[in-house]
């Protein structure tokens, strides 16, 4: 007994000097990263802190991409859609608090103080509407509260394999793990995971990926996330009763529910049943895990382009 006491006690001391030296070395090594760090995008002040706004092409018609929760950089992780869509289009890249270039916040993040934040971005970056919005997952629900709240600003709607209001409701609520993830990430533990585990766009050129990789130690998970998540279901009921607005025409991309906790008939059910009786709401289906955009990427760009075209 007295050596399983002894043994539990010097692990218990090991943990606690494994995480102590960790976190030390995590510390100093985000301020020395922070020198390699090379915003691209254009800085503009809103509530109190920097946002980052990403212009790429110079397209009559704009689109704006918001991107879905816990990306490190949308800038990055949107690259090939960015690079394709921008032969044609404006594309602009709105990195929310605690994303990317972005400073983090402890501001709301209610889902419409969200949405000001992202309307206050543009308007500072002088990029003016109507928009196109492409967005993805989690920013389902800015962009429903947009087209709801501000419909002559938007155009149209690109959904990419949205997480829907009424997926929400069934989604099992986690706080706990929520707290370890915040945690574990303010701790540095993310140094240890394989690039893999955050880094999901293929393409990237090796430079880009060291980038990716410093921004992921820096903002996976910053307060403006854990905060957002912490908050997702209140914001889903914020939204829940909204249809898309029958004078825009929405796309949207399903995937195969890999990723979603979900399964696929359960995860596609969500789309149809949104989508019925809403004329103007197109469903495609791709047989693809939630990420879409980097496994189907070439079929992802032509399902846009070509709705676009015709609407």
């Amino acid at each position: 007994m007295k050596k399983l006491k002894k043994w539990s006690l010097g692990f218990l001391s090991f943990i606690l000097l494994f995480l102590g030296a960790t976190f030390i070395f995590h510390r100093i090594s985000l301020e020395k990263e922070q020198a390699s760090l090379t915003p691209v995008g254009q800085q503009v002040l809103v509530n109190g802190h920097q946002m980052n706004v990403y212009v790429e092409g110079d397209g009559l018609e704009t689109i704006v991409i918001l991107s879905g929760a816990g990306i490190a950089s949308p800038i990055l992780d949107f690259k090939d859609v960015s690079d394709s869509l921008s032969k044609k289009y404006k594309v602009v890249i709105v990195e929310r608090a605690g994303y990317g270039y972005s400073d983090d916040s402890n501001q709301s993040r209610d889902v419409m103080e969200v949405l000001s934040e992202t309307r206050q971005a543009l308007s500072q970056a002088n990029v003016t509407g109507p928009f196109i919005i492409l967005s993805h997952s989690i920013a389902s629900l800015e962009s429903l509260a947009w087209q709801e709240k501000y419909p002559n600003e938007v155009k149209a709607l690109v959904g990419l394999d949205w997480a829907l209001p009424s997926s929400y409701e069934d989604l099992k609520d986690n706080q706990a793990l929520l707290s370890v993830a915040y945690w574990s990430s303010k701790i540095g533990l993310l140094r240890y995971f394989p690039e893999s585990f955050y880094i999901k766009n293929p393409t990237l050129t090796e430079t880009e990926r060291q980038q990716y990789k410093l921004l992921a130690y820096k903002q996976l998970m910053s307060q403006a996330m854990f905060h957002e998540s912490r908050l997702v279901k209140e914001n889903a009921k914020k939204v829940s009763e909204c249809t898309i607005n029958p004078q825009i025409p929405a796309l949207l991309m399903v995937s195969n529910g890999e990723g979603t906790s979900f399964s696929q008939s359960e995860w596609q059910h969500y789309a149809e049943k949104f989508a019925s009786d809403q004329s103007n709401v197109k469903v495609v289906y791709i047989d693809a895990p939630h990420d879409l955009y980097h496994y189907q990427s070439h079929e992802v760009i032509t399902r846009i382009e070509e709705f676009l075209e015709n609407n």
